[in-house]
């Protein structure tokens, strides 16, 4: 199982398998990620990152 880090807005680290993400979304600044129900306010570089790992992820 892989896991990634992602770095929430409070800085706190989170690490979490990118499978479970069932959204990602990006509105007027806000960054959110969805992660089984469970909503995180994330960073943009955080978010470029997440998209990164995403589109490079190979099933």
């Amino acid at each position: 199982m892989e896991f990634m880090e992602i770095k929430d807005k409070q800085g706190i680290m989170h690490y979490i398998n990118p499978s479970h993400i069932s959204a990602i979304c990006e509105i007027d600044g806000e960054c959110k990620i969805n992660l089984m129900g469970q909503e995180y306010m994330i960073t943009q570089d955080t978010l470029k990152e997440v998209k990164l790992h995403l589109t490079s992820f190979r099933h």
